[in-house]
């Protein structure tokens, strides 16, 4: 019986061990392969990223993984289409990048031995960007703004491509090796079962990752192997998915060295605001659990006495004031008059880019552009 996706033929009355048999058996292991390499040391260049952006070694930093790309659904709603991509080469502490890094050791090899370095890669990142594409249409329709990165998307498209490979040599195995395989295939998934429903892992990613994996090593070309009508589209759509998985990186670390302002409307007014708060609602933008901008126009007149702290920012002299909340938050509002009313900015912050001289520089933008 053959696969009729591609698959290797059986070996009718080939002795199961013979001497060829004996001799690859005793064959050295080979090495991990390029491709591997390049995804280990691109993971391990983002998180040594992070450490810096972040300021500490923890690697967990929001504002860090939010600059240089997590994934983040309001801030794909605004624009920041790269995130889809970005977030893969991203990892939340040091446990995290170092279990999505063994993961990628185990998977990425085997399959670089069977479909070849290119396209192991371009299984990557073609699962990675289906992984991120589906946690934010589910984020979209859970309306939940939660941080999502790491490289578990592309990874789950690997195991999902070792299943796929299986389902298409399966014929060509020993009883023994098929059964040994499918424990193995049950003992991963029971075990990333245990971890979806008892870790705050993303699972839309996960289970997208998967699942492109799956159909995807289903209809990539096998070397050595008759062609088929569909390799040359799959091999095109991998290629493709890797060219496009780089260029999301490059605009993640274009946009990390110059963040681009937003536009924030609501409460009457609008305004640009920093590219390091993403906005949430009417007049509100903001970094969660870091920072919060907001806008307002009001009805009520304002006059500035003398002695208060008042600054001029473009057209504008502003009433500022600056208090200490709780939950080492630092609050500044700037108040200005405009015709029969006043317009109102206001920043929370509990994070050093945002305090004192920094927070001013950071609303001065908005101040400026506020109407």
């Amino acid at each position: 019986m053959s696969d009729p996706l591609g698959g290797l033929e059986p070996e009718s009355g080939r002795p199961q061990h013979d001497e060829g048999a004996q001799e690859v058996a005793q064959r050295p292991r080979l090495p991990p392969r390029p491709t591997t390499w390049a995804l280990l040391i691109a993971i391990g260049i983002a998180f040594a990223a992070e450490l810096w952006a972040g300021h500490d070694l923890a690697g967990d930093s929001t504002l860090a993984l939010f600059r240089l790309g997590a994934l983040f659904g309001p801030a794909v709603r605004d624009g920041d289409w790269w995130r889809i991509g970005a977030y893969a080469f991203l990892h939340i502490g040091w446990l995290h990048i170092l279990m999505n890094g063994y993961a990628l050791w185990v998977l990425a090899p085997q399959l670089e031995l069977t479909f070849g370095s290119n396209l192991t890669l371009g299984l990557f990142a073609a699962t990675a960007l289906a992984g991120g594409a589906a946690s934010t249409a589910w984020s979209f329709y859970n309306e939940q703004a939660r941080f999502a990165a790491g490289a578990s998307g592309g990874i789950f498209g690997l195991f999902g491509a070792t299943i796929g490979l299986y389902l298409r040599v399966r014929h060509t195995l020993p009883e023994p090796v098929r059964r040994r395989i499918f424990r193995a295939f049950g003992i991963n998934l029971l075990l990333n079962l245990a971890i979806a429903f008892s870790a705050p892992v993303d699972n839309a990613a996960h289970l997208g990752g998967l699942i492109s994996g799956v159909l995807l090593s289903l209809i990539a070309p096998l070397p050595n192997l008759p062609r088929r009508p569909w390799h040359l589209f799959a091999r095109g759509l991998l290629i493709a998915s890797a060219l496009t998985l780089a260029a999301m990186e490059g605009a993640a670390v274009a946009r990390a060295v110059k963040p681009k302002p937003r536009t924030l409307q609501g409460n009457g007014a609008t305004a640009q605001v920093s590219g390091l708060v993403v906005p949430l609602e009417p007049g509100i933008a903001a970094l969660p659990g870091v920072a919060q901008v907001g806008i307002a126009r009001q009805a009520q007149p304002i006059a500035i006495v003398e002695g208060e702290d008042a600054v001029h920012i473009g057209s504008r002299t502003w009433l500022r004031r600056r208090l200490k909340q709780e939950n080492d938050t630092d609050f500044t509002q700037l108040v200005a008059a405009d015709g029969q009313g006043r317009l109102v900015i206001e920043l929370s912050c509990r994070d050093s880019f945002c305090r004192g001289a920094r927070g001013d520089a950071l609303l001065e933008p908005t101040a400026r552009t506020i109407h």
